[in-house]
Order: structure tokens, then sequence, then C-alpha cells
């Protein structure tokens, strides 16, 4: 037997997909299946790996040490197209010599090698501006004139340019450009003074929340707690009401994401609706957001209900510049109106009205946004669930999370809306192979963090 048909045995024995296997590596899954049908070679490693997680006694690390051929046997196959001749094994007179043939793997290693060489040059940049950043921010404390409007200006650009990129791009690689800059801020914020002071502290604010939501993503939610309340302070110091509500607003909703929600989750969204003043803005309505999520989670479905008419009837008078941003985390557009819809019915077994809010919020989520569709698919699943389709739920869970960008997969905000979701089942139903597969599909993926 080859080391490609045992690794297929085992994987059929064990009940574990290809695909499933390859992010419990984690390794590619196009390079897995090449491994699989004999097609590569696999690394010492990879090999390893594998025998582990199939516990196949090293059954899988002999098989590999084992030649493709026979000792002295000459391959029969003929080179194919996509071979080429190595122009180094040409004879010093410029004849073809011995012809080295470069198989169909060739271009995918290379490829590979440039990669892998590119990363290597980005991080090597990463770090000198790193070292480099101290140096920068001591210049800047050095510098005794007052912040002028274009610093105000260029402030607002660049919370506006995180509120766009928090959730979009992996938080590992956001936190410290965040924490950077907020160490800037501060400098420009003590040597300000009036208005230009007040412009600065709103982008403080705005720069403060950012960095909650992105310890959120990251599984750190008493590291949130504490970067809230410089939000709600600076919010507070600018006079700004709208400002101070969503504040409140996006920290009430993005507390659900906490290991145990608890009842302060209603406070500071009552908070956000009250700082609100009875104005239809993005921190009122996420204040009714989180209130209708978070009385679901708890089994008080009629209120939530009713908070969820509230959200609706806010929506409809919010200003436009508010419905049209669907990109960044101040927007307050039809996708996050639906994304509640459809977390509040799964939660209270209303299927259809459900499927029906999460069919068109995924119509509005931008494509490149794979934080909120997963989400929604994650609901989908528990939808499956509540219908009494468990497996099917606990599978479409795996495929979700399978889909997930690798740099994505950790991402605080699905894996507490996964397990969530899983909690739907009931304790007989616990204990289906599927959704056993799926907890340790979230094991895994926990324990890389």
């Amino acid at each position: 037997m080859t080391f490609g048909e045992k690794l297929r045995a085992l994987m059929a024995e064990r009940q574990i997909s290809q695909r499933r296997l390859a992010a419990m590596v984690p390794c590619d899954n196009g390079h897995l299946s090449k491994v699989a049908n004999g097609v590569k070679r696999p690394s010492p490693e990879l090999v390893e790996r594998l025998d582990q997680l199939l516990g196949a006694d090293g059954e899988l690390i002999a098989l590999s040490a084992e030649p493709p051929e026979s000792p002295g046997q000459v391959p029969t196959r003929r080179p194919s197209s996509d071979q080429v001749a190595d122009p180094a094994a040409r004879t010093p007179g410029g004849q073809a010599g011995s012809v080295r043939l470069l198989g169909p793997d060739f271009a995918e290693d290379e490829l590979r090698r440039r990669i892998f060489l590119a990363l290597m040059g980005a991080a090597a940049a990463r770090r000198l501006a790193e070292e480099a950043e101290p140096l920068r921010l001591a210049f800047n404390g050095a510098l005794t004139s007052e912040p002028t409007e274009r610093d105000a200006d260029a402030w607002e650009r660049v919370a506006y340019d995180y509120a766009y990129e928090v959730g979009l791009l992996p938080a590992p690689q956001l936190l410290p450009e965040l924490l950077a800059d907020f160490d800037e801020i501060k400098v420009l914020v003590k040597q300000s003074s009036g208005t230009m002071r007040k412009q600065l502290v709103v982008s403080s604010a705005k720069l403060a929340a950012l960095t909650a939501i992105t310890f959120i993503n990251l599984g750190d939610p008493r590291g949130a707690r504490r970067w809230w309340r410089t939000a709600a302070r600076a919010a507070d110091e600018s006079g700004n009401h709208p400002l101070a509500s969503l504040m409140r607003g996006r920290q009430a909703v993005f507390s659900l994401y906490e290991p145990r929600p608890n009842m302060s989750i209603l406070r500071v969204a009552e908070e956000a609706i009250e700082i609100g003043r009875g104005t239809p803005c993005a921190g009122v309505a996420s204040g009714y957001a989180a209130k209708a999520q978070a009385l679901a989670t708890w089994g008080r479905h009629d209120e939530a209900k009713v908070s969820l008419e509230n959200l609706k009837r806010v929506f409809d008078g919010l200003p436009d510049s508010v419905r049209d941003d669907r990109s960044t985390q101040w927007g307050w557009s039809e996708q996050r109106l639906y994304h509640v819809a459809s977390h509040v019915h799964t939660l209270a077994g209303d299927v259809k009205q459900a499927t029906e809010a999460q069919d068109t919020a995924l119509t509005f989520y931008p494509e490149e946004n794979y934080q909120g569709r997963s989400q929604i698919e994650l609901h989908r699943s528990g939808c499956f669930i509540r219908a009494g389709d468990v497996d099917t739920g606990a599978q479409h869970m795996v495929r979700t999370l399978e889909r997930l960008p690798v740099e994505c997969s950790a991402d605080g905000l699905l894996l507490r809306t996964a397990l969530s979701t899983l909690a739907l089942a009931s304790p007989k139903d616990a204990r289906r192979p599927a959704i056993r597969e799926a907890y340790e599909m979230l094991a895994i993926t926990t324990g890389d963090r």
C-alpha cells in the first residue's frame, strides 16, 4: 500500500473529509489532495502531523520513507509538454547535455518560493517600521507648535480609514497600527486647545472604539472594555451627543460577543438611546439592536421583537448618509437591520422569518465582508438546528468556517457566533457526530489563537 492509499483509507475510516483534515493540519486543501493522490511527495513535517492527527501509529511515517520506485527502475513515463530543459544543464560548448526535466509542479513551487521571499521582505520592512516608530513619535513630541486644521482633517481621515478596515482586515494586523496611531494622536491632544482639541478628541474617541472592536475580534473582551471606557469619555468631552450615543451603542452590540453576556448590555444600550435624545442616529439604532439580540439570547422573545420593531422605526428615520454607509463601523445600512432580524428570529425559532432576513442581508453585504456574511451563514446553521435538521446545521457551519481565509479563521465574533449556534442543539442532539465535529473544529481553531 502506498502512502496516498493509506492516507485515503485512514480518512475514510475516521470519517474525516479531506477539506476538514487540511483545516486541522493546517495546510492548503489542494496541496493535500495532491499528496493523497500520489501527485506530490509530502514534507516530513506534514507526514508527522498527518500521522498524529489520524492516529496512524507511525504507519504513514514508515510509508513516506519508502522510495516511489524500485531501486534501478527506469521511469517509463514520457515527458509531458510542460516539462522543459534546464538551460543550466547545457555543456560548455552550448549543446544540450544531460537534460534535467522540470516536472509539472515546478511553476507552483517557483511561485511559492517567490511569495515566500516577498513575505520575508515585507516582514523585514514591518520590523524596520516598528523600530523607527519610537524615534518618529519622540520627534513629534518635541514639536511645540499647536496642531492646526490640517492636523484635525488628517486624523479625521485616519479614523475613517480604520472604520472601513476593522472587521475587514485581520485583527492581529490592525491592532499594532491602531495602537501606534493612538500613541501619536494623544500627543497632539495634549498640545491642542479650543476647536482643534475638540476635533482631535472626536477622532481619538473613534480610534479608541475601533481598538475596542479589534480586541473583541481577537477574543479579548477585558481589553475591549478598557478601550470602550476611553472611547465614551472622549466622546463625552467632545460634547458631540450623537458620537457619545454611538460609542455606547457599538459597545452594547459588541458586548454580545463576550463569553458570558450579562445585563450590563441593556444598561449600556439604554444609555445610547437616552443620550441620542430621541433623534434617529446610528447610536440609537445600535442601542435597540443590542437590546433585541440580548433579549432574544436570554429567551425573552416577545420583548426582543418589541425592540426589533423600535429598531425598524429608528432605521426609517436615519439620515441617508448613515443608511447608505455599508462599509464602515459607523454606518447603519439595511445589512445591519436584516442581520439583527436574522439573529433575533433564529433564536426565537421563527425559521421562515429568519431565512428571509438572511437571504436579504446577503444581498446587501459587500462580498469582501467575510465577517458579516459568515455570521449570517452561521445564523442559517442555527435555523437548520432549530428546524430539527441538526446534522445539516452542523455541516453547514463547518463548511462556512472552512471557507474563511486562514488569517481570519480565529475571528472572535465568528467563534462566539458559532458557539451560540451550537448551543441551540438539545442535550441529546449535542452528542451527534456532526455536532462533535463542529466543536472539534472550533477547539482546534481556538487552540491556534
